[in-house]
């Protein structure tokens, strides 16, 4: 009997490590994709009196198209609030967004060509305007005409270090 039992377990054993070998690898999940977003407080906002920036959301998504005249395989979303305005400003179709030693460049076309960069920063996410060529175009909806521009011109609303943020908070 014990016999038995033993060569039954050992039967066992080597099913679960077959079957354990057959199974696909698991993939880690992508960590330049998700939703990311910061609210200010009154108190933050009291402190930096420059910054027009409410709120903002990124949300990162793989993008698909991506081609040597457009090349980028992550479409960046990005939606503000602003003191001053009641309305909700986007950059429109987004940003096509190229991996570059674990940062990302991100470049909006169209009308409102413009430029920025994300970079990883712990479960955190920087989107960041450093140079005199970087800035970031929002509109209202549709409304072309009402745009605002985030420029290293204001430091203010040139850095935003983003928190993680449940994918709802992105729309998904």
């Amino acid at each position: 009997m014990r016999l038995g039992l033993l060569v039954l377990l050992a039967f066992l054993v080597t099913c679960r490590g077959a079957l354990a070998e057959d199974a696909p690898a698991r993939e880690a999940p992508n960590p330049l994709l998700g939703c990311w977003n910061r609210v200010y407080d009154a108190v933050h906002l009291s402190k930096h009196p420059g910054q027009k920036v409410l709120a903002i959301t990124l949300s990162m998504g793989a993008r698909e198209g991506a081609s040597d005249n457009a090349p980028g395989n992550y479409l960046a979303k990005i939606t503000v609030l602003l003191r001053d305005k009641p309305d909700t400003y986007s950059n429109l179709d987004g940003a096509r967004c190229v991996a570059s030693e674990g940062n990302l460049s991100c470049f909006t076309d169209g009308f409102f060509v413009g430029k920025f960069s994300l970079e990883p920063a712990g479960k955190n996410m920087k989107l960041a305007l450093h140079g005199t060529d970087e800035h970031l175009a929002l509109v209202p909806g549709v409304d072309l005409g009402s745009f605002i521009l985030l420029s290293p011109d204001n430091p203010e609303d040139a850095l935003f270090l983003l928190n993680p943020a449940p994918p709802k908070s992105c729309g998904q």
